[in-house]
């Protein structure tokens, strides 16, 4: 008769373990949530920081929850803590490919390989995306058509960061084989200056092709991967008000870049 009551008196005291744990878990997640948003010279590295931190707090929460609940229901858990924590737990029931995830996780924020809100590839998994989170466990990736792609940490092999370093943005001018190439030339440069209140860098590479009526110039400028539409879009509008200034053609059109002109992005 009083074994009914101390299993419902264990089961009540279970219970609010994992309440408890539940809320502890919720409040920790929008703390962390909170400090994301503040100000820092290195706020990306600040997101995945505290992204990280939220999933070892569920994940430690969760194997002391484990243990705590299994003492209520008087299992022995003194052997289980002693062995090896909760790597040896995970080890012991065969889940080796668990710790090779939390210890890819760890060497990937302390290297800083990427972080949250970096464009990024992984060759031997022929993927790209947005990082969205990168977890003790997994990393998480927003897909080229918007869906989420969730990946365990021991797969990344290989990391190729879009958002790191500079990408150099060409954009190709077309202009009529009948305008004074002084002329052009004056009115690029006047362009590349105007072009350098928003896009410091930005040069005149000079004269790159020519066909029987066209001559192709262009202007280089460095950019980031968030940054080259921006660049390149503020450099074709300072040419277009120069070439109007001086009354300058374009090849085909006779008033605007050409239909066909195509900006190339190099690293």
């Amino acid at each position: 008769m009083h074994l009914p009551h101390h299993f419902l008196s264990d089961s009540i005291e279970a219970a609010v373990i994992i309440i408890v744990a539940s809320i502890f878990i919720r409040v920790v997640g929008r703390l962390f949530k909170r400090l994301e948003h503040g100000k820092s010279a290195h706020s990306q590295r600040r997101i995945t920081l505290y992204r990280l931190l939220t999933s070892v707090v569920r994940y430690v929460t969760d194997f002391v929850v484990v243990v705590m609940v299994l003492a209520r229901f008087h299992v022995q858990t003194t052997s289980l803590i002693a062995g090896a924590g909760i790597f040896g737990l995970a080890i012991s029931f065969g889940a080796q490919g668990f710790v090779q995830d939390v210890v890819t996780g760890m060497f990937l924020l302390y290297e800083d390989q990427f972080g949250v809100g970096d464009y990024v590839t992984f060759p031997a998994l022929n993927l790209s995306g947005l990082v969205q989170e990168v977890g003790i466990r997994i990393t998480r990736l927003t897909g080229s058509t918007g869906e989420t792609v969730i990946i365990p940490n021991r797969l990344i092999l290989e990391v190729k960061n879009h958002s790191r370093g500079t990408l150099s943005v060409t954009v190709p001018i077309p202009v009529d084989a009948g305008e004074d190439p002084k002329t052009v030339q004056r009115a690029l440069e006047e362009a590349v200056d105007t072009a350098q209140s928003q896009v410091p860098g930005a040069s005149l590479a000079g004269i790159t092709a020519f066909t029987s009526g066209t001559i192709s110039w262009s202007i280089t400028a460095p950019a980031t991967l968030s940054t080259q539409s921006h660049v390149d879009h503020w450099i074709r509008q300072c040419v277009v008000e120069s070439f109007y200034r001086h009354s300058i053609r374009f090849a085909g059109t006779g008033k605007g870049l050409a239909s066909n002109g195509t900006n190339t992005v190099s690293s």
